[in-house]
């Protein structure tokens, strides 16, 4: 690895400490550390290297892996001397020697030809919300009610208690103001700081500014996590659960209590399985939400599910089994059978004796958690189930419990190849639950759930205009994969929409009435695709401003995958320039500080293109007074350090540059595959995504051909121990 290119990396990810030799330290040890074993290193390198280098060496902040010169002992050396760059005495000795050989070996160029796909790990899976409503009200027969109403976000109040302590300015800065350590000042009352704020859907890193300078973890929060930088981040989740289809035909909200899920940094959904899990919190509420179900099912429902009049000691065993292997997703046995009968012979009557049965599966660990884990195989791999198989398929397409037919399918063999696979998948992509699934990961994907609670200066902005943004997206976003080319590709070109009377004004398209969306062709070529859709461009923004750095972050991000490290505890804030300057002029200073611009270089000039867009994606020619200067520039496209430049007019030009590189689909196929599986992949995943996306690109960038592959994957079927 060049020298050079080391210095550089060092500077980058230390934030550029300027005037400073940095001299790494190594450390006095005893005794040699022990060699790290592979999976060791893997976890190694995740853990130091990833964010600079790429998750799989593919380069950002710091060099290429793939383009490694050098030999050997001079890989080691570096790693040893210099690496991680925040921390040079965390990896050395055996452990530099362990690493470099996993680099040269799992990252390389001469390491990356995937000749065969690895079964990846896998875990019991609890539901999430969205998957546990569907899933009650498929197998009760509730159905949600056209009017249920969208839950409402509620807003978020941050609170500091100096008890006692002189301070004279405290605010707050995070993950969701860019870390501006003066944008959100609290206000003192009664000897406390607070501020309430509505904050964006997601798991979200702040600290408390104490008198400007003083960075400090919320005392009141227990959450955390580490910072990078030897302290620790306080952390919190927010999620309005836009959309989902949570009341059931009596109005009867199932989860209304339910935890919110966690979503992992980096993890853009509502399904990680490491995060998911039933705590005692939650075993109380599932308990509480299966009642509800029951008793909006009522005695008459009951008996319909039953189906059977002839009384319990007759028609219990039937229903138990029948009921249980949709419930369970798989046979119950024996055992399992005749607890359940007891349950139903204990109770006083037949209608509580089949609700006990009822309420019991609902708050079982088999319900409540998918399993896939397989049969052992004679090489110490696993290979799932057909009743696995078919449980994973029906809740990837429909996000709910598999019918009985598919059981049925899967009970003869039709799910142990991948053709079986494949024609379940496609015939599920015909049903309508398949469109509110693809809603909920393009929603998450672009990370717009929240809009409709955003909070705007813009007088013209409310909820009714938020969900209309909302809904906008997801009608584009299911027209694209459902109704017309179904190619990636459209949903950054398209120079159509579908709009109402209220999107149409802040657009400034003329001759569209009425609160109904329709299709509407854009009439100046100002936007394209998702990239000028009003939620994207207010996620994406301040309550009274644009924000190129959230923008430029988007593009990087959520359609390139390409990630940086934290920045540090000083970073972050406007610029102190003339405020009456535009957005652009204020901060152009990222670039020109040699503190910022390791970072910013990469992101501004994309987020400055689309600046003729205000807060709400209205168009604007000008800012406060003075004309705003058109156009960025997508640096790097295919990865960070390429030294290319891609200028861009407008969004338009912006979109053709993103739909045609290689990037852009990859990413969309790696979220796709992170979507389906509840996780972020590992180095050791990178052979399936790769197979995932080479099966995208034979389609032609066919968003259902994409989904279909995530299934038929060879690491689908097989399993391998964590």
């Amino acid at each position: 690895m060049h020298r050079c290119l080391t210095l550089v990396f060092v500077l980058l990810c230390t934030g550029c400490i300027e005037g400073e030799s940095i001299e790494p330290l190594r450390p006095m040890t005893e005794e040699p550390s022990a060699p790290l074993s592979a999976e060791q290193a893997a976890t190694r390198f995740a853990e130091m290297c990833a964010s600079c280098h790429g998750e799989i060496g593919e380069g950002g902040l710091g060099p290429r892996l793939i383009d490694l010169e050098g030999t050997h002992r001079e890989l080691v050396d570096t790693i040893d001397l210099s690496m991680p760059a925040n921390d040079a005495t965390t990896c050395v000795d055996e452990c530099a020697e362990g690493l470099a050989t996993f680099i040269e070996e799992r990252l390389t160029s001469s390491a990356l030809r995937c000749d065969e796909v690895l079964p990846s790990p896998r875990r019991l899976r609890a539901l999430n919300r969205r998957e546990y409503v569907n899933s009650v009200s498929d197998l009760l027969g509730l159905r949600p009610g056209d009017s249920a109403p969208l839950p409402s976000c509620e807003p978020t109040t941050f609170r500091y208690d100096p008890m006692g302590a002189a301070v004279g300015s405290v605010s707050v800065a995070g993950s969701f103001n860019d870390w501006d350590a003066a944008a959100w000042p609290m206000r003192l009352s009664d000897g406390a700081w607070s501020l309430t704020r509505a904050l964006p859907v997601g798991t979200h890193a702040y600290k408390f500014v104490i008198d400007g300078g003083r960075w400090i973890a919320d005392p009141s929060n227990p959450d955390g996590v580490d910072d990078g930088l030897g302290g620790r981040n306080s952390q919190l989740t927010v999620d309005c659960m836009s959309g989902m289809p949570a009341v059931d035909s009596d109005g009867v909200d199932l989860s209304a209590d339910l935890p919110v899920e966690a979503r992992p940094e980096g993890y853009l959904f509502d399904n990680s399985a490491d995060a998911l899990s039933v705590t005692s919190v939650h075993l109380d509420e599932y308990l509480l939400a299966g009642e509800r179900a029951l008793e909006a099912l009522g005695d008459g429902g009951v008996g319909e599910l039953v189906g059977c009049g002839a009384g319990r000691a007759a028609c219990a065993p039937g229903f138990v089994r029948d009921f249980g292997r949709r419930a369970f997703r798989r046979p119950l046995t024996e055992t399992e059978a005749e607890r359940y009968e007891a349950l139903a012979d204990e109770a006083p009557d037949d209608a509580a004796g089949y609700r006990a049965v009822l309420l019991g599966m609902l708050v079982s660990p088999s319900f409540l958690y998918r399993s896939e884990l397989g049969e052992p195989l004679s090489d110490g791999t696993y290979r799932l189930t057909g009743y696995e198989i078919a449980t994973a398929i029906s809740y990837g397409i429909l996000g709910t419990t598999p019918s009985a037919s598919l059981l049925d399918a899967a009970e003869r063999g039709e799910l142990d190849d991948a053709p079986g696979i494949a024609s379940q998948a496609e015939a599920m992509l015909e049903d309508p639950r398949a469109r509110t699934v693809l809603a909920a990961f393009g929603r998450q994907w672009l990370g717009i759930e929240g809009v409709p609670e955003a909070t705007k200066a813009d007088p013209a902005y409310d909820g009714g205009l938020g969900r209309a943004m909302l809904q906008e997206t997801e009608a584009f976003f299911l027209h694209v994969v459902f109704d017309s080319t179904g190619r990636f590709d459209e949903l950054l070109t398209a120079d159509f929409s579908f709009v109402n009377e209220r999107l149409a004004r802040v657009y400034g398209i003329d001759g569209v009435g009425g609160d109904e969306l329709r299709r509407t062709d854009y009439p100046d070529g100002r936007r394209a695709g998702l990239l000028g859709h009003g939620s994207v461009l207010s996620a994406t923004a301040h309550s009274d401003q644009s924000s190129p750095i959230r923008r430029g972050l988007f593009v990087r991000q959520r359609i390139l995958c390409q990630e940086f490290p934290p920045p540090p505890p000083s970073a972050g804030g406007v610029p102190d320039v003339d405020p009456e300057a535009t957005t652009r002029d204020r901060f152009a200073q990222h670039t020109d500080n040699e503190t910022c611009a390791g970072c910013h270089q990469y992101i501004d000039p994309i987020g400055f293109g689309f600046e003729s867009f205000g807060p709400i994606g209205a168009w604007r020619d000008d800012e406060n007074g003075r004309a705003i200067e058109r156009g960025g520039n997508m640096v790097d496209v295919e990865y960070l350090g390429a030294e290319t430049d891609a200028p861009f007019r407008d969004l338009t030009e912006l979109g053709e540059v993103l739909s045609a590189s290689e990037a852009a689909p990859a990413c969309f196929a790696r979220q796709a595959y992170r979507f389906v599986r509840g996780a972020r992949e590992t180095i050791n995943e990178r052979c399936a995504v790769e197979y995932v996306n080479e099966r995208f690109e034979e389609s032609g960038g066919d968003v259902r051909t994409l989904l279909i592959a995530t299934f038929t994957a060879p690491d689908f079927r097989l399993r391998r121990q964590p």
